[in-house]
């Protein structure tokens, strides 16, 4: 809570609606290397449904592996780093050359020779999962998360917070049980804390989103526009609130962000219709009221605009995700 407004991270966190569960927790010995899915096979492989995203996440306990994504991009993810991949690609994490590469599927079947016990001189201890994200398709952090996010877990310069969630969850997991009440609760704070790390490291240096909450006039300014969604809010009348000429404040926030005021203005309203849509029984009109649009065909042109069909097509739509697929 800022100046009694709610954080837009914690909007955006929250809009999340993030579970977690724990794929494998094991030791391997170099040689090795696993050949992670993309999201799509690994939504249908996991039976969730296709609006669900599904980022995957590594967190090393001991020693290191080398994480390489699309285009060659390769990370060392060291002993008590966490590396999630919000891009959805399929990667390849590796320790070691010369091995073959077992496909991820193979090793939930227990499937891999280089399986060893804890404990073994220069075996990789990881711990490998997913976070299921159910955000409405227009989440400005989601859109602003690089393809790999690494963040240590413990040291001088992390959180509090987040070390003691990886502390938690380690513990959790050396009960020998993956996904029990208390670790699926800790992979959700876990996943929150990760981004916070992100955004008070990397995020802040990139145009985008989380620039953007790095400067008090325009976080001001995303404050305001998540706050009261529904004000008929202007360039002018958000460059008022945060003390800057409507020139200078357009400028900055383009800037920053790297997009429009009205642009964010009209992504957040259409992002919590989303969530209003799948999430209530309200009337269309209701919650064009509550999005900030003064009529229903005003609404519907411009959510059309944003998702590619009108709001009544857009939850009809996911109504049939929900109720005929019968997945998560």
């Amino acid at each position: 809570m800022i100046d009694g407004q709610a954080d837009p991270l914690d909007d955006a966190l929250d809009d999340l609606r993030v579970s977690g569960s724990v794929l494998l927790h094991e030791c391997y010995a170099p040689p090795w290397a696993i050949a992670v899915p993309d999201e799509r096979r690994l939504r249908t492989l996991l039976q969730v449904r296709s609006d669900v995203r599904v980022l995957v996440f590594h967190y090393v306990r001991r020693e290191s592996f080398d994480l390489t994504i699309a285009a060659n991009k390769s990370v060392t993810v060291d002993t008590s780093e966490l590396a999630i991949c919000p891009s959805g690609d399929a990667h390849l994490m590796s320790c070691g050359s010369g091995s073959t590469v077992m496909p991820l599927e193979a090793i939930l079947r227990r499937e891999s020779p280089a399986r060893v016990d804890r404990g073994t001189k220069g075996a990789t201890e990881c711990v490998c999962g997913v976070f299921v994200v159910r955000a409405a398709p227009l989440n400005p952090m989601l859109s602003a998360l690089p393809p790999i996010i690494k963040v240590a877990t413990s040291g001088v310069a992390v959180t509090s917070m987040l070390a003691g969630v990886a502390e938690l969850l380690a513990r959790e997991l050396d009960r020998g049980a993956l996904n029990t009440y208390t670790a699926a609760r800790l992979l959700e704070v876990l996943c929150a804390e990760a981004i916070r790390a992100y955004q008070q490291s990397e995020g802040s240096a990139v145009p985008g989103w989380f620039r953007g909450l790095a400067d008090p006039r325009v976080a001001k300014a995303i404050r305001q526009i998540h706050a009261e969604p529904s004000t008929d809010w202007t360039v002018g009348s958000l460059a008022s609130k945060v003390a800057l000429s409507p020139s200078r404040f357009a400028a900055r926030f383009r800037e920053l962000t790297g997009q429009s005021v009205m642009h964010y203005v009209a992504r957040w309203r259409a992002n919590i219709a989303c969530r209003m849509l799948t999430e209530t029984n309200l009337q269309l009109g209701e919650i064009a009221n509550r999005a900030g649009y003064d009529s229903l065909p005003a609404f519907s042109r411009a959510f059309k605009h944003q998702l590619g069909l009108p709001p009544a097509a857009w939850r009809a739509e996911r109504q049939v995700l929900h109720y005929q697929t019968g997945l998560t």
